[in-house]
Formats: C-alpha cells, sequence, structure tokens
C-alpha cells in the first residue's frame, strides 16, 4: 500500500489575524511613504531642487533702487550640476512696470540685481530663505511621523506575538482534547 499523504487543510483566517495583517501593510505603506520623503528631500539627491521649487514662495516683493519690484522664480532649464553652482538651478526674473503681460526681464545670472553702484544682490537667496522656513516645519513633521510609526510598529509586533501565540495556545487545546 501507498501512503497516502494527509493534506492539513488550512483553517480560515480569524479576524485577530486578518486585523494583524491588514495593520502590517498599511504601516509598512506609511514606512515607504515617510522614509521615501526624507530621502527624497536630502539636498545630496537629484530630487532636492524639485523639492526646493515647490516649497518656495512662486514671488517675492523687493525694493531695489528705489523701486517697487515683485520677483517670480522659475527652474532653470539649461541647469547642468556638473558645470553649474547649486543657486543657478533657478532664474529669477520680474516684469517691467509689475505688467505682467509684458515680457519676462531676467536678472544677471538668472539670480543677481545689480545696481548703479554695482551692489549685488542675490535674490535667490530670499527665495531660499522662505523655503527654509517651511522646510524646517516639513523635516519636524516627517521626524514626529517617523517616531510614532516606530512606536506604532512595538505595539504591531507585541500584537503580532499575541496573535502567534494565541494560535499556538488554541492548538495546543485542540490536542489536549483529541
Amino acid at each position: 500500500m501507498a501512503k497516502e499523504k494527509i493534506k492539513k487543510e488550512k483553517a480560515p483566517k480569524t479576524k485577530q489575524q486578518k486585523l494583524a495583517i491588514g495593520f502590517g501593510i498599511a504601516l509598512l505603506i506609511l514606512f515607504v511613504l515617510v522614509g521615501g520623503t526624507k530621502i527624497a528631500i536630502n539636498p545630496n539627491m537629484p530630487t532636492y531642487n524639485n523639492y526646493a521649487y515647490m516649497i518656495m514662495p512662486k514671488s517675492v516683493d523687493t525694493v531695489f533702487e528705489e523701486q517697487d519690484l515683485t520677483l517670480y522664480i522659475e527652474k532653470n532649464k539649461d541647469f547642468d550640476k556638473t558645470k553649474n553652482q547649486p543657486l543657478e538651478a533657478f532664474k529669477v526674473y520680474y516684469y517691467k512696470d509689475n505688467d505682467t503681460s509684458t515680457k519676462k526681464i531676467y536678472l544677471k545670472n538668472g539670480s543677481t540685481l545689480k545696481g548703479e553702484k554695482e551692489q549685488s544682490n542675490l535674490m535667490v537667496l530670499q527665495f531660499l530663505g522662505s523655503a527654509t522656513i517651511t522646510d524646517g516645519i516639513i523635516r519636524n513633521a516627517l521626524n514626529k511621523a517617523l517616531i510614532v510609526l516606530f512606536v506604532l510598529l512595538a505595539f504591531y509586533l507585541i500584537y503580532l506575538w499575541y496573535v502567534i501565540w494565541s494560535i499556538k495556545e488554541d492548538k495546543k487545546r485542540e490536542n489536549r482534547i483529541q
């Protein structure tokens, strides 16, 4: 006689198991999102200029040579990370008499206002200065989110241990009864 393999029937998942699996998947997704965002906003990453541009104000009001100017910023399409300085990743421009229907007037080197006295003002720094406040808020929120996620991970691992222990105890009781 040939020995027949006895197939064990898998017991349907309990509510606890389904909850543990769902919570684990949600926790994993949150870790990937928060961790990925922290990596993407690192200044050494190629995505940093896009991030910086996203959090910069799109316009800044300033006074230059007794004239009120509204300056605007855009990404420099010709920026080459290997050839250009980091501040050259952006171009700053304004409109004559603040008339947005006229042609854009780009600042020297895309970022510098030079007056009659040849005093140079790096206007990109005004945009970046405003962006650093937003950046600090975002980084602080991400750090707090990671702390909360680690605490949730600890609770999840304790809960997971409980579910596994509970299943083993149920099997031991079933074996004692049989």
